[in-house]
């Protein structure tokens, strides 16, 4: 590489390369040109003696001489500005410590060098070996790339990193790490939760936050298309870089990059750069980085797996709701909407991660136990005899059993009990078991007050739903005797920090529904249409029976019917 500082010469102006008995030149589409014997040229052979005008026929002068040169020292030479080092996955001495340098026989001479040499690389065994330890207790994909970014950056010279997994074809950051920020954004081990119905959207989704830089596409993609490290010591003299943008707005002199890979895929890359050129001295991590790479591949394999267990695992639980919501249309959405106000109250608690995951599941199968309850009593429209009642008084317990005979996964071994356990009272006369106080499991207290707000807000086969405010008052009411204090306490302050606006925003896209259905025209039934405005507005909203006056201690789904 010549490096020239002229207003004539463009940044990538020409190559030279050695041809069959004479020397082969090939301008780079440069801007002024290039001259041989005063006529513009693209290629030429030269021989010795001739030259090359640069920028103009009288331009910087390029001629071709002859010079000995040692063969050996020739072959052995390698610029500290070479461009570009390309390196296979498989390829890295750090993976298979077959290509490590030994120490030789000490009449070398070289004992110093080879002593330094060999600290050096036990330096990076010993760090590829802690890093490994490290990983091997990740559970989380997003983990997994902070782990990465935090130890890659604290042993190389290099000024930003960035993970990037493949997701639907393309490569989008899941960590990153710059000077005094680092950022995770993946939700991986996040739960994706239900729609909750009445068209009530409640989204469990945070903004992902913009990356403040962008990896070179260039190199990313090569990464991941071909599963090599490349390693661009002078990434403005890379002329495979040329066309980058990215590359100048932000000043980029050196990139490093491996693949995430495994011996069955590429998930990713670990990407490198900083604004300082690297040197011949720096190849030597891009072996280290490929070997962590493809440890980072192997954990990303188990990782995978579990996920897709996982997957399995949720598909199943959902599929459960899913069948209780198609035994009624009227009731469709109140296991999603009791999961997330229980989510919403376990939030307010403090609780997070895996406490969170387990409550969500618990109340979205809560009411899994009226499978086995008999249709017409559950939609009965009017009151329940004694016995009616006591049969569904048995939804709780049949929860519990049915669910302690499905394997679940480790954290969520006590979902049954939790999810059965939201009819029980904090004074414990409730059901299944009659517990008392803190010997209700928390996910317990919190789905029972979720479980009654979204009832009684609701229209049922028996009732009307009820004003929030009523519903509010009720649940003040069972302050001690019926609820947790603590929970409720959580509960209000949920529903006056979040829930009371959703709602509001949810009843006011109910009314504005029942208005266009109104005023909306029918060319089946146009007289029909006339009549409607004197009639109730929604499917399933005929009063079928006066609203309820006042409210039992009994639970309010599963409460004897006023006629």
């Amino acid at each position: 590489d010549l490096q020239i500082i002229s207003p004539y010469i463009s940044r990538l102006h020409g190559e030279v390369w050695p041809g069959d008995g004479c020397v082969i030149y090939k301008d780079l589409s440069s801007t002024s040109g290039s001259y041989y014997l005063g006529a513009r040229v693209q290629q030429r052979s030269l021989h010795h003696g001739d030259s090359i005008q640069l920028g103009s026929p009288g331009g910087l002068c390029l001629k071709v001489l002859d010079e000995e040169v040692d063969e050996e020292s020739s072959m052995n030479f390698r610029s500290n500005t070479e461009v570009l080092r390309v390196l296979d996955a498989g390829s890295s001495a750090y993976a298979s410590a077959r290509q490590l340098p030994t120490q030789t026989d000490s009449s070398s001479g070289n004992d110093s060098a080879m002593a330094g040499d060999s600290v050096h690389i036990e330096g990076r065994l010993r760090s590829l070996i802690s890093l490994t330890n490290s990983l091997m207790s990740i559970e989380q994909i997003d983990e997994l790339a902070e782990t990465l970014l935090r130890e890659v950056l604290g042993l190389l010279k290099v000024d930003r990193g960035m993970v990037l997994f493949e997701r639907g074809g393309k490569l989008e950051p899941c960590a990153w790490r710059v000077p005094g920020e680092t950022k995770v954004v993946n939700p991986s081990g996040r739960f994706t939760t239900l729609p909750i119905g009445d068209g009530f959207d409640e989204s469990d989704e945070p903004d992902r936050p913009k990356a403040p830089f962008k990896p070179i596409k260039t190199v990313t993609e090569r990464v991941m298309r071909e599963g090599v490290g490349l390693l661009s010591l002078d990434a403005g003299n890379d002329r495979r870089l040329e066309t980058s943008k990215s590359l100048v707005l932000q000043a980029v002199r050196a990139i490093m990059a491996v693949p995430i890979t495994s011996a069955t895929r590429v998930y990713g890359t670990i990407y490198l750069d900083t604004r300082r050129p690297l040197t011949k001295a720096d190849e030597d991590s891009l072996d280290w980085l490929v070997a962590i790479g493809q440890q980072a591949g192997s954990i990303m394999d188990s990782l995978t797996l579990a996920e897709e267990q996982r997957l399995l695992s949720e598909s199943m639980m959902r599929g459960l709701a899913a069948s209780i919501d198609a035994r009624d249309g009227l009731t469709a959405g109140h296991s999603a909407r009791v999961a997330h106000h229980s989510v919403g109250i376990a939030r307010t608690l403090g609780l997070d991660g895996d406490d969170l995951y387990r409550i969500y599941y618990a109340a979205l199968l809560h009411d899994y136990g009226k499978i086995g309850i008999d249709d017409a009593v559950l939609r009965k429209p009017s009151s329940l005899t004694p016995d009616e009642y006591e049969h569904v008084k048995q939804h709780a317990r049949f929860t519990f059993d049915i669910l302690s005979k499905i394997s679940f996964p480790q954290k969520l071994g006590d979902l049954p009990l939790m999810a059965a356990s939201h009819h029980e009272r904090w004074d414990g006369k409730g059901y299944p078991w009659k517990l008392e106080g803190e010997a209700i499991p928390l996910a317990g207290r919190i789905i029972a007050i979720a479980d009654v707000y979204d009832s009684l807000t609701r229209k049922r086969h028996y009732r009307e739903p009820m004003p929030a405010a009523e519903v509010l008052a009720y649940l003040k009411a069972g302050s001690g005797t019926r609820f947790d204090p603590e929970v409720l306490s959580a509960f209000l302050r949920y529903h006056a920090e979040t829930l009371a606006e959703k709602e509001e925003r949810w009843q006011q896209r109910r009314k504005q529904q029942a208005a266009s259905i109104v005023e909306e025209p029918t060319q089946l039934n146009p007289e029909r249409n006339q009549s409607r405005k004197d009639e109730p507005t929604q499917p399933g909203e005929e009063t079928l029976h006066p609203p309820i006056k006042s409210l039992s201690d009994d639970d309010a789904d599963t409460m004897p019917r006023e006629s």
